[in-house]
């Protein structure tokens, strides 16, 4: 525990960057619903499943607060990665990591009338080659979170408006 934060136990966030790793390497969109809940929740009820002597009275609590505690998690794994800063209230992307990515997300190539899924799929292999990059720089150790991480980013940026923003310009760009 940190003051009001709950993080997750390492072995669950190993368990929820191999999961990350699977989605990654199977070739699923890297925005798809609530990925990463989705994977968080699968990784727990997989932990639980061998543990017959989790009792209800802690298991409930335990999901109920899963959302805030993987998003307090990842914010402070992304932290020692270089990627963002967190304050008691938000998450601030690092200005480093953000304009490495906007400057290179201008020139991802796009055709006319490219979906916004494969724009999506490219602009993440740009944020996963830089994070992967960040990873070796300055948290060589914990490198292996890196897919999760990316998707946690990329995820963060969609939900917070700068991914499509960022998408709305590559597009305008290819049209001029």
């Amino acid at each position: 525990m940190r003051g009001e934060e709950v993080l997750l136990s390492d072995q669950l966030l190993e368990a929820i960057s191999l999961e990350a790793q699977l989605h990654l390497h199977l070739g699923r969109p890297p925005i798809q619903g609530n990925v990463l809940v989705d994977i968080t929740v699968r990784a727990a009820q997989n932990a639980l499943g061998n543990d017959q002597g989790a009792r209800r009275q802690e298991i409930v609590p335990f999901f109920v607060g899963l959302n805030r505690t993987m998003y307090y998690t990842l914010c402070r794994v992304a932290e020692r990665a270089g990627l963002a800063h967190k304050e008691p209230r938000r998450l601030i992307t690092d200005p480093g990591f953000w304009n490495e990515f906007c400057n290179r997300a201008v020139d991802v190539k796009i055709k006319p009338g490219k979906s916004i899924a494969k724009l999506q799929k490219s602009l993440f292999k740009v944020c996963h080659e830089i994070v992967k990059k960040r990873y070796a720089q300055h948290d060589p150790d914990n490198a292996r979170h890196a897919d999760l991480i990316t998707l946690f980013m990329f995820n963060f940026w969609n939900a917070t408006g700068l991914l499509p923003m960022t998408q709305a310009v590559v597009i305008l760009g290819a049209n001029l």
